[in-house]
C-alpha cells in the first residue's frame, strides 16, 4: 500500500476503496499491486501486476522523517 494525494481538483470515486469518494487534496492509502500479483515476480513477468495511478489525478505522498529515524539520520 502507498499513500497518494488526490490532485485532480475534485472528488474521485475509487473502486479499490469500495467506490469511496476521495475528495480533492485528500490523502488515502491505495494498493500498489492488483490482488493476483506475485510478490516474487519482476517487471515484465506476466504475474507482475503493478498499478499505475494516473499522474494527473494522484500524487505519491512521502512521509516526513520523524522520531527515531530522524535522530538516526542526524547522527550520520
Amino acid at each position: 500500500m502507498g499513500k497518494y494525494k488526490n490532485t485532480s481538483g475534485g472528488p474521485v470515486q475509487v473502486s479499490f476503496l469500495d467506490l469511496r469518494t476521495v475528495e480533492a487534496d485528500e490523502v488515502v492509502e491505495l494498493p500498489d499491486f492488483q490482488a493476483a500479483h506475485n510478490p516474487e515476480s519482476k517487471p515484465g513477468d506476466p504475474d507482475y501486476l503493478a498499478i499505475a495511478w494516473p499522474e494527473n489525478r494522484w500524487e505519491p505522498v512521502t512521509e516526513p522523517v520523524t522520531g527515531a529515524k530522524a535522530s538516526k539520520k542526524a547522527a550520520e
